[in-house]
């Protein structure tokens, strides 16, 4: 079951059991723990810290009745939540930049001592998100928990995603990237805006993903330094002559541009990135 979010429709609230739409007092929930950003956030009481390259992602949190889990704050992002059956324990993750699937993460969930089982999984993109991305990651997360469909719904163009232990479970999405519940523990940290230093570190551990000798990925790190530099949009291409083209086309000006943005302490990791030894000319 899958659901989606735009301008008419800002939010949705399902029972994650049957899928059915429910109406669902969110301001009355309590979140236990709100992930919300890599830089403002400190994760170390519940998350994994050897990943915060890819996003924070949390170990098990025991739920009470009405508590939650959320992750909030997306916009390329993806949000993934493990939940056993009865919803007594959730596990989430905020992914910065485009969804992926977290291996070593599973593992952890997966040989948590006591030892817990996922039973559900509940999904969301941002509204900047890939559809066709996330639901590649969400098949992933899927095969590794063992985990059907009919346990695994999706929320496209959410802003934030909230999963509330009730009768069962329930889950709250909404396309603004906050949600209206109450606060509790570290969820009480408000959200601070980055400074602008720490949006720019933040742009490039973005950039860092996409760093790899795979064409669609190089096309892909190319349309996002696009984005920072406010580079004319860049089309998506699937055939590898098109990705070239575009990578030659395009790639020099947007790497020149933002070179002048780019911290001055990550600039040499930023060329040390395999499309500069594909093109050494665009270090000039």
């Amino acid at each position: 079951m899958s659901f989606g979010l735009s301008q008419q429709r800002s939010s949705v609230a399902f029972d994650m059991t049957t899928g059915t739409e429910v109406s669902f007092d969110v301001e009355n929930a309590t979140c236990i723990l709100d992930i919300h950003s890599n830089i403002s956030m400190n994760m170390a009481e519940f998350g994994l810290p050897e990943f915060l390259t890819h996003g924070n992602f949390s170990k098990w949190v025991s739920l009470d009745a009405n508590e939650g889990v959320a992750v909030t704050g997306l916009t390329s992002c993806g949000a993934v939540f493990i939940a056993n059956k009865d919803f007594s324990r959730v596990a989430a993750g905020h992914m910065s930049g485009d969804a992926r699937f977290v291996k070593d993460w599973c593992n952890k969930l997966s040989n948590s001592n006591p030892k817990i089982h996922p039973h559900f999984i509940l999904w969301g993109t941002g509204p900047d998100g890939s559809r066709k991305t996330g639901g590649k990651i969400l098949m992933e997360y899927m095969q590794c928990f063992a985990i059907s469909p009919s346990r695994a719904p999706a929320v496209a163009s959410c802003g934030a995603i909230f999963l509330v232990r009730s009768q069962r479970g329930v889950a709250y999405a909404s396309n603004t990237i906050a949600i209206p519940f109450k606060r509790r523990g570290q969820a009480v940290r408000e959200f601070k805006m980055p400074t602008q230093e720490e949006s720019k570190v933040m742009d490039y551990l973005n950039l860092e993903m996409f760093d790899s000798k795979s064409m669609p990925d190089q096309l892909m790190l190319i349309q996002a330094i696009a984005r920072l530099v406010n580079h004319e949009n860049i089309p998506l291409a699937f055939d590898e002559e098109t990705q070239k083209r575009l990578i030659s086309l395009h790639g020099k000006k947007v790497t020149k541009a933002y070179l002048e943005l780019v911290p001055v302490s990550l600039k040499s990791r930023f060329l040390q990135f395999e499309i500069f030894k594909l093109y050494p000319d665009w270090k000039q």
